[in-house]
């Protein structure tokens, strides 16, 4: 039976993800915590065979939680999941040292895949993620700045052009402050906009704001 540590900020989303790997009598969460910083306090001296990470819940040093734990403890098989299906935070995640990457909307039937697939030493990546990558592979050099944007950057931008705050797009769209400004810079980057109204003007002559949300 594999040990799992799993951290994820909401007990319900805990306990569910306890039931789903428990049921198959393969797995055992041996510890369950809300938080990185939580973690770590904990987990020292302890051994498990795979982590399951909330990115949002690992807070602003996700990254370099991830990779701490990837340098301290190179047996230690990582799972990030995210409310996100971002080829960037992917990206980053694997970077950091993860082993897979999932997109919470997915089953928890293609958890455990991803669970199993990281525990064998393969790559996991979301079905979804990956046909986004492959999309931004597949665009013609003359595309659009905005046909590079992935389905969450172009929800905030909507967002954004109709001139919601960020905490108001934040709980709207069930993500931090933090999330969202984060997608924000990255709007401004993609789309090489240097203000707010910038942006609007961008989205609106491309006609990418519906009559507002």
């Amino acid at each position: 039976m594999k040990k799992v540590l799993l951290v994820e900020r909401h007990a319900i989303t805990r306990a569910g993800i306890r039931c789903i790997l428990e049921t198959t009598q393969d797995f055992l969460v041996g510890c369950e915590f809300a938080n990185g910083d939580e973690m770590l306090s904990e987990v020292d001296g302890k051994t498990f065979d795979v982590a399951i990470l909330d990115f949002s819940s690992l807070g602003q040093r996700g990254l370099a939680l991830i990779r701490q734990l990837a340098v301290h403890v190179p047996t230690l098989r990582i799972l990030v999941i995210s409310a996100n299906s971002d080829p960037v935070q992917a990206k980053s995640v694997f970077s950091a040292g993860a082993g897979g990457f999932l997109a919470k909307r997915n089953s928890g039937a293609e958890m455990l895949q991803a669970v199993r697939l990281v525990l064998s030493g393969r790559r996991y990546l979301s079905p979804d993620v990956a046909e986004h990558m492959v999309l931004m592979i597949d665009l013609p050099f003359d595309a659009p700045r905005h046909a590079r944007l992935s389905t969450q950057e172009t929800k905030v931008l909507r967002h954004l052009a109709c001139g919601e705050p960020v905490a108001e797009i934040a709980r709207d769209m069930g993500l931090s402050n933090k999330t969202i400004s984060t997608y924000k810079a990255r709007l401004f980057d993609k789309l090489a906009v240097r203000s707010d109204a910038a942006l609007v003007r961008y989205a609106l002559a491309h006609r990418l704001v519906d009559p507002c949300i």
